[in-house]
């Protein structure tokens, strides 16, 4: 037996806070929601401003860079407890990058190249004029597969298919919709380990 079922045997059946998880895109290409140090410019091409926030993209390799804590938004250990405290359909959550410890964000601000949809980053604090927007509702649809709802927009994240330039080492853009229910917004919880 290969493929997933080999990838995720043995791996802690249900997702806490304190999981370590990784994210693959479902349908068509494979990639990883996936974060680094470097922020996107200040301006695109097309003169758009952008938060200059820390990139977000979906990355087609394994990397250590594809980790993500699921944290539980009233606690501050990113520890798994016993019990576990098991994230449900409906929670609100944020998830932390595991490299930069920066939390997934999403905001009033167009995408690099799908201005249509809204900027997904790892929010930095440069200041106070662009408050955190890192809440996230859980929507499980399968038992291996999951939306996230940015709880400010009600807008999902999502996979746009699009490729972004140079400055973004042309990985895939991760954006949010206003429309839900496509799917290029089901991520599948792939690899899953708790924190020690």
């Amino acid at each position: 037996m290969g493929g997933l079922a080999s990838i995720t045997r043995g791996q802690p059946l249900e997702v806490a806070h304190g999981s370590q998880v990784t994210l693959r895109h479902t349908h068509g290409r494979t990639c990883w929601i996936h974060s680094h140090t470097h922020v996107y410019p200040l301006r695109y091409t097309d003169k758009r401003g952008s938060s200059h926030q820390q990139q977000v993209t979906c990355y087609s390799f394994k990397d250590v860079n594809n980790w993500w804590i699921v944290k539980r938004v009233d606690r501050n250990d990113l520890v798994v407890s016993h019990p576990v405290d098991a994230i449900h359909h409906g929670d609100v959550i944020q998830l932390v990058h595991g490299m930069t410890s920066r939390a997934l964000n999403s905001h009033d601000v167009a995408a690099p190249v799908s201005p249509q949809n809204q900027e997904v980053s790892c929010y930095i604090d440069y200041n106070v004029s662009m408050p955190s927007q890192n809440l996230w509702r859980v929507d499980i649809v399968n038992r291996e597969q999951v939306r996230f709802i940015h709880v400010n927009s009600s807008q999902a994240l999502k996979f746009s298919g699009r490729q972004l330039p140079d400055w973004g080492f042309n990985q895939h853009e991760v954006v949010t919709d206003r429309i839900v229910s496509q799917d290029d917004t089901v991520w599948n919880v792939e690899e899953h380990r708790y924190t020690k």
